[in-house]
Formats: structure tokens, C-alpha cells, sequence
């Protein structure tokens, strides 16, 4: 008997140091990183909800240390004992835990709550301008504007419904768009003479072979091979991309996990030469979008995702950027993107 009293009392604090262990490491873990939702959860009243896996961390630890025969009836008689026991302390060891963390870091909840409100208020309210957006390096239009003559049969791929090829004032009596939004390119290029055309249903560029004398691809994913089918010798293939470190601040919120490889200048470089192409012209560009307030950050955010950016998994990132603002005056999201000019060699 005496054995198995060590034994609830040994579970009992073991329950209770090991919570009030984790509150601490967890509130300065907050604290360093931003958790803005760890605090505002001691703002709400305490809910228990951990009796199965309570119960099932009781029977092992029982298992492990009981010295009853197995499957008696002092075993399971004890096992009950020790499973109710660790049930209670528990729940005990949460509401002390609870309080605990809400005296010892009252003032950091006051302040979560006071920031959960002016995030609130922010993703109601209309964003204000840009702070400041660096200078482009390199135009895209200008670069595939110096390949472009009378006689050349252009081709586009694009998923911006036409905009972009909309945008050049001058383009060769024989210009394809290739776009996602079929429908919408249709109808903005109506009055100008582009054919406007989507891929096939396997996917592939839907022309014959060695047709185009240039093909710009701006900011689509591509099928290096099925570009250099459709490209006459001679011609040329000019790809925009955007850059792995575009964006980056925000991988974190959108994406569960950390991308592995770089897509940048020389990687692109790279695909399109291993395949026979020579690199003519290339650019890079890293640079930067600045916000002076979180409703303008979130206005950009709903403007370049289709995701609900109000939902409560975006706080914790949301506290970050204000007070970034806060302490510089604006937060700043990075640009990448670069483009390679690749000829395709004569026979």
C-alpha cells in the first residue's frame, strides 16, 4: 500500500510541476515569437477537455510501475484507483496552470487583447496606399519588345486573363495569347488582333512544331521541353519568373512546411540551357513593398490570394506586422523576380 501511495503522490506532482514547467517555457515562447493567440486563450474561461489522453498516459504509467500481478484483481482495482487519481490531478494541475499563467503574465494578455483589437480593426477597414515600392530594374515589356518585328508570330503565356498582353501598345499581326482565364482574355482582347487560345487537354502549348519565333512567358509555370518544341530555330523563348524569396515573409502563414531548391536566376539559366538553349539576355531583381499600417497589409493580402485572411490562424502573424510598423514605421515584404532571354540554336 505504501508503494502505491508513492505512487499518486508521485503522479500528482509530477502532473503539477511538469504544467507549471510548460506555462513558463510557453509564455516566453510566446513572447519571443509573436504568439499573440497563447495569451489571448487566458482571456477566455478555462475549459478541460483531456480526459482520454489523460486515462490512456495513466494506464501506461501504471503498466510500467505497478508491481500487482497482472490482470488481478489488486491490479485492476489499483489501475482505477490511479486513473481516477491522474484524471483529478490533472484537471487540478490545468486550473492551477490556468490561473497561474493569467497572474503571471497579466500585463502581456492586456496588451494581446488591446492588439487583437486593433488587428480586428484593421481587417475591417480600408487599406491605405503603399509606404514605398522600389524601382523595377528591368521591364519585361521592353525586353520582349526588342525581339519583336513585323513577321514575327508572337505567342504569350500568361494567367492574368490578358492583361498583361493588353498592355503593349504595338504587337505583330500574329500574336497568340495562351491563357488560364480564357474567357476573360477573350473578351478584354476582343478589339485587338490576338488569337486567344488555352493549352491543350494534356497540357502541352496548343501549336505545331517550330511555329513561333517568340515565345514570352510572363510569370506561368512551363514545360521547358514543349517551349522548345513549338519555337522555330533561331527564335527566341523569354521567361519571367518570379523568384523562391518572393514573398518570403509569408510562407509561414500559407504554407505548412519549408520549400527545399531555389528558383532564382541561375536556376532558371540552368533549365533552359541543359536542353540545347542558348542564354542571350538575363536580369534578377530583389526589392521590397512597404506598409504603413495592417489594414493596408491586409488589403494586399485579399488581393493576391483567394484564403480568408481573417481568420483567427492569421493572428500571430498579423501581431508580428504591427509591431514591426510600430517600431520601424512600416513592415516589409520582399520581391524576387527575374527573366532570361534563351535562343533556340539553328540547325
Amino acid at each position: 500500500m505504501e508503494y502505491y501511495i508513492y505512487m499518486l503522490v508521485s503522479l500528482a506532482v509530477m502532473l503539477m510541476g511538469i504544467k507549471l514547467v510548460f506555462c513558463e517555457l510557453e509564455g516566453r515562447t510566446a513572447q519571443k515569437k509573436g504568439f499573440l493567440s497563447w495569451y489571448i486563450k487566458y482571456n477566455e474561461p478555462f475549459k478541460y477537455a483531456r480526459t482520454r489522453s489523460i486515462i490512456l498516459m495513466c494506464v501506461v504509467c501504471y503498466m510500467i510501475a505497478s508491481i500487482q500481478p497482472f490482470f488481478s484483481v489488486e491490479w485492476f482495482v489499483e489501475m482505477i484507483g490511479f486513473i481516477a487519481v491522474g484524471v483529478i490531478c490533472d484537471a487540478l494541475s490545468q486550473v492551477v496552470g490556468y490561473y497561474y499563467s493569467k497572474l503571471r503574465f497579466r500585463k502581456r494578455i492586456k496588451a494581446a487583447m488591446e492588439m487583437k483589437s486593433e488587428i480586428a480593426k484593421a481587417i475591417n477597414e480600408d487599406g491605405s496606399t503603399l509606404v514605398q515600392q522600389s524601382i523595377p530594374t528591368y521591364s519585361s515589356k521592353e525586353v520582349v519588345a526588342r525581339y519583336l518585328n513585323d513577321e514575327s508570330h508572337l505567342a504569350f503565356i500568361s494567367f492574368d486573363g490578358g492583361e498583361y498582353v493588353n498592355s503593349f501598345d504595338y504587337l505583330p499581326p500574329i500574336t497568340y495569347a495562351v491563357e488560364v482565364q480564357n474567357e476573360k482574355a477573350e473578351k478584354l482582347l476582343e478589339e485587338r488582333n490576338i488569337k486567344v487560345t488555352k493549352l491543350t487537354k494534356e497540357g502541352k502549348l496548343p501549336f505545331k512544331d517550330e511555329r513561333i519565333d517568340v515565345l514570352a512567358d510572363e510569370l506561368a509555370n512551363y514545360d521547358k521541353y514543349d517551349l522548345y518544341r513549338v519555337v522555330k530555330p533561331g527564335g527566341y523563348i523569354i521567361v519571367n519568373q518570379l523568384g523562391s524569396d518572393n514573398y518570403k515573409e509569408l510562407t509561414s502563414i500559407f504554407l505548412p512546411f519549408k520549400l527545399r531548391g531555389r528558383w532564382d536566376l541561375e536556376a532558371g539559366k540552368q533549365t533552359l540551357s541543359e536542353i540545347g538553349l542558348e542564354i542571350v539576355d538575363s536580369f534578377e531583381e530583389h526589392g521590397f513593398i512597404r506598409f504603413d499600417t495592417l489594414a493596408s497589409f491586409v488589403q494586399f493580402l485579399k488581393g493576391i490570394t483567394r484564403v480568408d485572411v481573417t481568420q483567427e490562424r492569421f493572428m500571430n502573424f498579423y501581431s508580428q506586422v504591427l509591431q514591426q510598423i510600430k517600431e520601424k514605421s512600416y513592415f516589409e515584404l520582399t520581391t524576387h523576380r527575374f527573366l532570361v532571354v534563351a535562343r533556340k540554336k539553328e540547325l
